[in-house]
């Protein structure tokens, strides 16, 4: 039985065709649909203020990008929260941040998801579609210990 859906949203339309397929799939069983989105880290030059200290410039980085990031993904989910709170379909949203694919199967062990949805815009055929995933897909798909949907 499916409870608990993860669909990733990286705010493409791939990604909002993912959430489509999630509640055809989550209407009939009453699942849950749980937004995720993860902040990737942002990488830069060093700066003269923190010298080499890698640490200290990625703190800093997302001290300054990380509020704006997330009160765009906020917005973003509140409003498909909104639609699918209008067809009876129960959901929320997280934002994370940190590497994509390791965060996303972090989230979806931690909660012991049923499955995970999530977009690719690979249009290859056969072999070569397997070939050319995504890194995070690709990773996703291999590791998650539930089923995941990629959608095309």
């Amino acid at each position: 039985m499916i409870e608990n859906i993860i669909v990733t949203d990286d705010g493409t339309d791939v990604s909002d065709k993912a959430l489509e397929v999630a509640c055809e799939i989550a209407g009939p069983c009453g699942a849950r649909i749980t937004l995720l989105h993860v902040i990737e880290h942002i990488e830069d030059p060093d700066t003269m203020i923190f010298g080499n200290n890698r640490e200290l410039i990625e703190k800093a980085k997302l001290m300054n990008l990380r509020p704006s990031i997330k009160n765009t993904w906020h917005k973003r989910a509140q409003e498909k929260i909104n639609k699918l709170s209008e067809q009876s379909l129960q959901s929320d949203s997280k934002c994370l941040t940190g590497d994509i694919a390791e965060k996303i199967l972090e989230y979806a062990h931690a909660k012991k998801v049923d499955m995970i949805v999530m977009g690719s815009s690979n249009r290859l055929k056969g072999i070569s579609k397997i070939k050319a995933l995504g890194s995070v897909t690709r990773k996703v798909s291999e590791l998650a210990d539930c089923p995941v949907l990629i959608i095309h």
